[in-house]
């Protein structure tokens, strides 16, 4: 008998043969930024990662999104994802339209968008999905004086959502099933314009601060209507206070700004930046409502700060890609005609230190806009 008929060559074995409940087993056990690139193997392991429930993700991711002027026929955004291995994706083509409009917040997977149109509309760059916003029918003034400034909450079970959104001296907010905006009752004298407004996903406040100066007004969207919850009596933080002793020229130019966010104990907290010739400074103060002053944090413990979302995240131990007692933090959120790589950075609260993009990813994708924002499991 021929040698060769009794011991057949082994066979190379097909990673997309193998049994599903052996791939399931394995995708239960994997992060989620491991199973989204799992998912992308092959049909076969798309298909049984199906009925996978992914682990919670636990770190943010930073979106780039593209140029307008970009000849590439691919609308599509990048995402770095900051894990270890820092890795870039692209995401699926998300039409002409998508490119020539605006971010203007963010919440879990989903985008709010500000179109040519002087329209939003919510979209899921993942999965494509895009919920449709009543049009506006605002006048070109309207649109024209404040147009940056929302909120985005949207269910990622049911997909109902809340957007509100800052005219001026006026709030309008969309639900789904209202089918048109709404207006409130002016907010705050003519003469003063909001400078941000923040949700808080757990008790449905939103905190909108003419100016840091100045009380910030407070509104509960908990209730089919919503009521003005009283405002937080303004304390204030001068430039001085970043400075600790140290010089700065205060004859040349410098930038500094005061925002508010919310801890995961639902605290609000006032964040103090400064920068001068590319030296970043931040200080944050939580607001105690009994004395109606702010208390300087000087550590934020196991929490980060996510200053694009306005809220304070739980940092579990040994999670590659995020740091704790940090403030992830872009300028572009704050100037859309920022066009510095350099103002999207990492700030570590102990060290005052920024860690910056690497060159790698500055160097290789052309982005006209850039926010941090935290991709839920289900989308």
């Amino acid at each position: 008998m021929d040698q060769s008929e009794s011991n057949p060559p082994p066979v190379t074995p097909m990673w997309s043969e193998l049994y599903p409940d052996l791939l399931r087993s394995v995708f239960q056990r994997l992060s989620f930024t491991n199973l989204k690139r799992a998912k992308s193997v092959c049909r076969s392991w798309n298909s049984a990662s199906r009925s996978c429930v992914p682990k919670r993700n636990q770190i943010p991711w930073l979106i780039l999104f593209p140029q307008q002027n970009q000849t590439n026929s691919n609308n599509s955004c990048v995402l770095f994802v900051p894990d270890g291995k820092d890795n870039l994706y692209k995401t699926r083509d998300l039409g002409a339209e998508f490119t020539r409009s605006c971010c203007l917040a963010s919440y879990g997977s989903w985008l709010l968008m500000f179109d040519q149109s002087w329209n939003l509309y919510i979209v899921n760059p993942l999965t494509l999905e895009i919920i449709d916003l009543p049009h506006s029918s605002l006048s070109k003034e309207d649109i024209t004086r404040q147009p940056w400034l929302a909120c985005l909450w949207v269910d990622k079970i049911t997909k109902n959502y809340l957007v509100v959104w800052i005219l001026h001296d006026r709030m309008v907010y969309t639900r789904k099933g209202d089918g048109r905006w709404r207006r409130t009752t002016s907010l705050f004298p003519a003469a003063r314009v909001a400078q941000q407004i923040i949700h808080n996903s757990k008790d449905h406040k939103v905190y909108i601060a003419p100016d840091i100066s100045l009380r910030v007004f407070v509104w509960d969207f908990s209730d089919d209507i919503p009521r003005q919850n009283g405002y937080i009596l303004p304390f204030y933080v001068g430039r001085d206070a970043l400075v600790d002793g140290g010089t700065i020229d205060w004859g040349r130019g410098y930038y500094f700004r005061r925002m508010i966010a919310t801890s995961v104990s639902g605290q609000v907290l006032l964040v103090a930046c400064m920068e001068q010739d590319s030296i970043w400074e931040f200080r944050i103060y939580a607001y105690d409502p009994l004395t109606k002053t702010g208390e300087r944090v000087n550590d934020l413990g196991d929490e980060a700060l996510i200053l694009d979302m306005g809220f304070t995240v739980v940092v579990a131990k040994d999670i590659p890609g995020i740091k704790r007692n940090s403030i992830y933090f872009s300028y572009f959120n704050i100037d859309h005609q920022s066009k510095d790589p350099e103002h999207i950075f990492v700030y570590d609260l102990h060290t005052r230190t920024t860690e910056r993009l690497p060159q790698w990813v500055v160097s290789s994708v052309g982005f006209s806009d850039a926010r941090w924002f935290f991709p839920d499991t289900n989308h």
